[in-house]
């Protein structure tokens, strides 16, 4: 799956990416302060932030795909990927839900659940693949394989928090460190695709 269109915005994404999680974390924090006269702001913010968050790792996941085609054409970069179309598409369901159907069982939490799972897998499956492809080294993928790990588990409670409350609190303490480790890692990832391009030219006019 390729979409060519999307090839050179990872690194702008992944900054982007890093800044909405910021956002949605800070919209988090204040909402619980807001009057209630601001929940629809507040919701509409939040929600936001998170659609803009997801969009934008699916576009670095595409770009990564792009990048070194067929060494990334594998079953599991495929399952990544449309475990990113997914959590993106979750993204888009999760507004519909809060503004319409929102007090109906289950109806936010779950596309929150199978929001987070994907957007974890997809984490997980394009960090390792990636390096075993050679685009990625040192640290930066071990860091997304352990962020992505989180969001599978916040995916997982926020699961059987539907059913009952008693694991809530692993949720309220794992999400802060699960976003700043994604802050640490969509910056340097921004960073990383910023300096594979600046070679790219390099390497191209060294071989002419």
């Amino acid at each position: 799956m390729k979409l060519q269109r999307l090839a050179g915005f990872g690194p702008i994404a992944a900054f982007v990416s890093a800044a909405a999680l910021l956002s949605f974390a800070l919209i988090n924090q204040l909402s619980a302060a807001a009057p209630p006269s601001l929940y629809t702001a507040v919701a509409i913010g939040f929600l936001a932030a998170a659609c803009v968050w997801v969009v934008s790792l699916a576009i670095v996941v595409f770009d990564l795909e792009y990048l070194e085609h067929p060494a990334t054409s594998t079953r599991w970069v495929r399952a990544g990927l449309i475990a990113a179309i997914v959590a993106v598409l979750m993204s888009l369901v999760l507004p519909v839900a809060q503004f319409t159907v929102a007090g109906q069982p289950y109806s936010v939490e779950l596309p929150w659940a199978v929001l987070l799972m994907s957007f974890g897998f997809t984490m997980v499956v394009h960090n390792i693949e990636a390096r075993r492809a050679k685009q990625l080294h040192g640290a930066l993928p071990w860091i997304g394989v352990v962020d992505g790990s989180f969001w599978i588990y916040l995916g997982i409670l926020q699961f059987i928090f539907m059913f009952t409350p008693k694991l809530v609190m692993g949720f309220v303490y794992g999400l802060p460190i699960t976003e700043l480790l994604y802050l640490v890692w969509a910056t340097w990832m921004g960073v990383h695709l910023v300096r594979s391009r600046s070679k790219s030219p390099a390497r191209a006019t060294a071989t002419a």
